[in-house]
């Protein structure tokens, strides 16, 4: 069926550079692009494309999400609805496009406790739940009460925790329920002091400055941590930090994220995550399994060495 239907949506732009929509300030074109805070909005936008057979990629803040240099065919969404609301003294309910910074500093504000990890988030509250994201100790597993999402024909569902089916830095939006978007989710909180939380928050922020780059542009986490050990650990042993490809580079302050040190392409990451992957892999025969994730028309497969004793 014809997609032309687009061309004419309201809203809706052609061969749009994604690179100034991600963190990493890398990647290509989207075939087309919106940028949409409304619910209503994007539920037709899903079941049109269903029926016209265009492919729909949900982009956050793009903070763990590296845009190829070929760009995105179809239909790229930005949904954009960052309210948050406080339902009660025990949850607040959060749009999929807020920040989790953002969240938890306000939460702070408020005196409400239970999301001071946010601080050391830096991706939307859709995209945490996606990817069952977490800092320091805590993820979002721990303090979602139930989220609403648009299937694929965008009609509207609830999840509770269970059904969202968290595991590390995972849920069921990655597999069974592939397709699915997340557009609010309650979040349990707890009463404070203010200025405790707030505290928390600081220390929270504290930690992130000290060990991860702050104030250059990253990928977040390249690789999930193998059971019982770090994969940062891994990567450090390995020497490979301050490696460059083209301008890549594995940070010299934390092996476990790659940052933009000089007009990086999405190339010279996908090397460098080889790279790293492969060395890893046979200094140690650790399979590290990345956790950035791919967005562009061809996701190839990295290539890995086998190796007698390699554990995922």
């Amino acid at each position: 069926m014809s997609a032309e239907w687009l061309n004419a949506h309201p809203g809706v732009t052609r061969d749009e550079p994604l690179a100034k929509h991600s963190q990493f300030g890398v990647g290509g074109a989207a075939q087309w692009f919106i940028k949409t805070g409304d619910a209503a909005t994007l539920a037709e936008l899903l079941q049109r494309c269903q029926g016209s057979g265009v492919a729909v990629t949900m982009l956050g803040a793009g903070s763990n999400a590296l845009i190829l240099d070929s760009g995105i065919r179809g239909l790229v969404v930005r949904y954009d609805d960052r309210r948050l609301r406080v339902i009660d003294e025990t949850a607040v309910e959060a749009g999929a496009g807020a920040m989790m910074p953002r969240v938890a500093l306000d939460c702070a504000r408020k005196g409400l406790a239970g999301l001071e990890f946010g601080i050391g988030v830096p991706g939307t509250c859709g995209a945490s739940v996606y990817g069952n994201a977490g800092a320091f100790g805590a993820e979002m597993a721990d303090v979602l009460l139930d989220c609403t999402a648009l299937r694929p024909d965008g009609e509207s569902i609830t999840l509770d925790n269970a059904g969202c089916g968290f595991t590390y830095r995972h849920s069921n939006f990655k597999d069974s329920l592939r397709g699915h978007v997340v557009v609010s989710a309650h979040l349990r909180v707890h009463r404070d002091d203010p200025k405790a939380v707030r505290a928390r928050t600081d220390d929270v922020q504290a930690r992130r400055k000290a060990t991860q780059p702050y104030g250059i542009r990253s990928l977040g986490s390249v690789f999930k941590n193998p059971s019982g050990d770090a994969a940062g650990r891994l990567l450090e042993e390995a020497g490979l930090k301050g490696r460059r490809m083209g301008g890549a580079q594995v940070s010299p302050k934390h092996a476990n994220f790659i940052v933009n040190a000089a007009g990086a392409t999405a190339g010279d990451v996908l090397q460098l995550v080889q790279i790293a992957h492969d060395e890893v892999l046979r200094r140690f025969g650790v399979d590290l399994e990345r956790e950035i994730v791919i967005l562009g028309e061809t996701q190839p497969a990295p290539t890995r060495p086998q190796r007698t004793g390699a554990v995922r």
